[in-house]
């Protein structure tokens, strides 16, 4: 069975929203897959890997996969349980960042990383979200003398923004460092659920 989805940002899930979500999560793995890669744009860069958004719509898509996964069928059938999980995430857009560093980084803690959104038409300048900055480290190796250390590997970047302000347009996702661009996609955010 293939899903017609259609496209446009949700930006208040009612019932009918919250059992179309539970059943892209209920279907076949290629299906899911082709779902969840509207939402991730891999970058052709050494040091930005990939922009990630997770909408309200894909969220509950996300979550209603890991209780399956986990063996939990009945919350991809039911609408109440559904809302209470989404109820932190009321009309909000997460939209994310992996940044990978070079292995012989210098790094103790990550660079301040800020992700930033501008309008893809008019071109105007980007604004910078506020941002949340989470390091990634290596597994613990030993160094020389024998002591125990790990090694800073990356980091993800993440922020949140009201639908919306986003509503059904097109906006340039930045990650920036010091005032500069160092990576970017375009999203059409009325092409997502």
């Amino acid at each position: 069975m293939r899903l017609l989805l259609p496209f446009v940002l949700v930006l208040s899930m009612s019932g009918g929203e919250i059992e179309r979500a539970q059943q892209v999560a209920r279907a076949r793995d290629s299906e899911r897959q082709q779902f969840h890669r509207r939402y991730v744009f891999d970058l052709h860069d050494d040091t930005v890997t990939q922009i990630e958004v997770v909408t309200e719509f894909r969220r509950l898509v996300l979550i209603t996969e890991e209780h399956i996964f986990r063996g939990d069928w009945l919350f991809s059938r039911g609408v109440t349980a559904a809302e209470k999980a989404l109820t932190p995430f009321r009309g909000m857009v997460t939209i994310r960042a992996a940044v990978r560093f070079n292995p012989l980084n210098t790094f103790i803690t990550p660079p301040a990383y800020l992700l930033a959104i501008g309008d893809a038409e008019s071109g105007a300048p980007r604004a910078v979200i506020d941002t949340q900055v989470t390091p990634e480290y290596s597994t613990p190796f030993k160094a020389r003398g024998g002591k125990m250390v790990s090694s800073l590997t990356g980091a993800t970047l993440e922020a949140d923004l009201p639908a919306a302000e986003l509503g059904q347009t097109r906006r340039v996702v930045a990650v920036t460092l010091d005032g500069k661009e160092l990576a970017r996609t375009t999203v059409e955010f009325g092409k997502l659920d």
